[in-house]
């Protein structure tokens, strides 16, 4: 079972590997309010909502995936920047489901809505409900030594 850190990291890594995406960054929404300023757009944004815990050996995480764009040129327009945006989250989405680890999470996606001037840019976008499942698969004696 991997971390909460590795699934992090694993979203990081599809943010990096678009040709698009310009930065990722993760953690509460006054962190990405807070630094709004010095972010380099277009940027994929988690934020941790919930953990299922253990049901059945199957460990569920669900986040807020943010997918914001400021428009470059006075002339782009807003609609533009919704379009690519939203096209970055099912880019995200299709990362984590047929990426290097395809095989071992499992992926939802679902109520997807516009984010529109939200922070201290003129950011647009959209947010959608991401949730990450994977078996759960440990005992007693393989639990990691160190720190992770």
């Amino acid at each position: 079972m991997r971390s909460y850190k590795e699934i992090v990291e694993y979203f990081e890594a599809g943010a990096n590997a678009h040709l698009a995406i310009k930065s990722f960054a993760s953690g509460p929404l006054s962190y990405l309010d807070a630094h709004s300023q010095n972010v380099r757009y277009p940027l994929i944004f988690l934020r941790p909502v919930e953990s299922l815990g253990l049901l059945d050996n199957t460990r569920s995480l669900t986040f807020e995936m943010y997918s914001l764009d400021v428009p470059k040129v006075s002339d782009e327009n807003a609609l533009t920047v919704m379009s690519n945006t939203e096209l970055y989250l099912y880019d995200m989405g299709a990362y984590i489901r047929r990426g290097p680890e395809q095989q071992t999470l499992d992926f939802s996606m679902s109520n997807i809505n516009p984010v529109n001037e939200a922070f201290q840019d003129r950011v647009y976008g959209w947010v959608a409900n991401v949730t990450v499942i994977e078996q759960a698969v440990y005992n007693y004696c393989n639990f990691p030594t160190g720190s992770v």
